[in-house]
């Protein structure tokens, strides 16, 4: 049964004041599928209508309740996300959380929000598992998440299974040739190296390395984004090169974000350690941390200035990985970049918007949810025709 509009007013009023008990948790998380967009919209209303902006940014601990809507009462999550098995309540969690925020920093008053304000004559699906594999000889394989196969190159094995590849040298003294993993836009794919090293490859990159590691060092040449857990050799290092940037591991889990039309090449350490190099700077890391270093201009070579190192956002840094996007005040554009990637469409602009926002979604969900939710954020529209995504005020 629906709950009265009084009983839910109180529910949204305990939550914003962080008084709600678990038990009220539970049943505002219920309710709110349930509510109509146009009473969610008045009762949001209602709350914030005469809100000042930096009042509401004083009093409410906006990354605590965040935090708490997106946690289901029953167990602990270590990282919010979205469920589109409530997205009403999602949408609800982003106008609250996301939205607001943006509001408040940007001292902007909300507007009006209308759900039908997306429109689509063709959904996108979210990407797979699936990459174009070329071999040393030039000859390409597709691959794809229902694939099993081995292939044979000289003395090295390479085993698929599904979203994998696994490579074992059978022959030592066989020739080495070069092998490149490419993800399309709306792919990506898993890689185990000869030597052990394990690689996530993320939309819209590419990856070459030899059939078998020999010599003093080990070797790779990224483009785009992938996660690493190298295989540590102290006697033959590991090493990236990525957009005229080195990444030396000392044993290391990171993550190398060097796609040519973004503005920074980012490296993000989990554990361990690594060292970044450019033409003229060099930075060493410590777990938690992230090198910066941005291209000039975007997408071209890499700037003169020294190497950035500050705190990083591991959440933000692997979400890709871990299946979300996850956005901290981070701008439409660069967020619409993401989106182009992983779901294969083009982007157009109608306007010029300057909009910040921050929150998580679930990458498992067509463009059109994500299109959504991110239009009650932040005041901003979608249209989607075919592979082609229009943004607009």
């Amino acid at each position: 049964m629906p709950l009265q509009p009084e009983r839910l007013q109180y529910l949204l009023q305990q939550y914003f004041t962080d008084r709600i008990s678990r038990e009220e948790l539970e049943e505002l998380y219920t309710a709110i599928p349930g509510a109509s967009d146009e009473e969610l919209q008045t009762l949001l209303d209602e709350q914030f209508g005469g809100m000042d902006a930096d009042e509401s940014v004083r009093e409410v601990d906006w990354d605590r309740m965040f935090h708490r809507i997106v946690t289901p009462p029953q167990e602990i999550r270590r990282r919010p996300f979205f469920n589109i098995q409530y997205a009403a309540a999602a949408m609800l969690l982003l106008a609250l959380g996301a939205g607001i925020m943006y509001w408040c920093l940007e001292r902007r008053a909300p507007a009006p929000v209308t759900a039908g304000n997306t429109t689509s004559t063709h959904d996108a699906a979210p990407g797979s598992n699936k990459a174009i594999l070329t071999l040393g000889d030039g000859s390409q394989v597709t691959l794809d998440s229902t694939g099993h196969q081995v292939l044979q190159q000289g003395g090295t094995a390479v085993h698929q299974q599904g979203g994998s590849l696994a490579y074992k040298s059978e022959n030592a003294a066989a020739p080495v040739t070069y092998n490149t993993l490419t993800t399309p836009r709306g792919g990506q794919f898993q890689v185990a190296l000869p030597d052990g090293t394990l690689v996530w490859l993320n939309a819209a990159s590419s990856l070459k390395y030899p059939t078998a590691f020999t010599g003093d060092v080990r070797e790779v040449v990224l483009k785009g984004e992938a996660y690493f857990e190298v295989a540590h050799n102290a006697k033959q290092p590991f090493r990236v090169q990525v957009n005229g940037l080195e990444i030396k591991d000392l044993g290391t889990r990171f993550n190398v974000m060097a796609y040519e039309d973004e503005a920074a090449v980012r490296t993000t350490l989990v554990d361990g350690a690594v060292q970044v190099n450019s033409a003229h700077h060099e930075a060493r890391l410590k777990p938690g941390e992230e090198a910066v270093l941005e291209t000039s201009p975007p997408g071209g070579g890499l700037g003169q200035e020294a190497i950035l190192v500050r705190p990083a956002d591991l959440e933000v840094a692997l979400a890709w990985k871990n299946g979300e996007f996850a956005f901290r005040h981070t701008s439409l554009h660069e967020i619409m970049r993401q989106v182009s990637r992983w779901y294969d469409v083009d982007i157009n602009y109608k306007d010029d918007l300057n909009i910040y926002l921050s929150g998580n979604i679930s990458k498992n969900v067509n463009v059109s949810e994500v299109f959504k939710m991110l239009q009650l954020a932040g005041n901003v529209h979608f249209s989607v025709d075919q592979k082609t995504a229009t943004v607009m005020k």
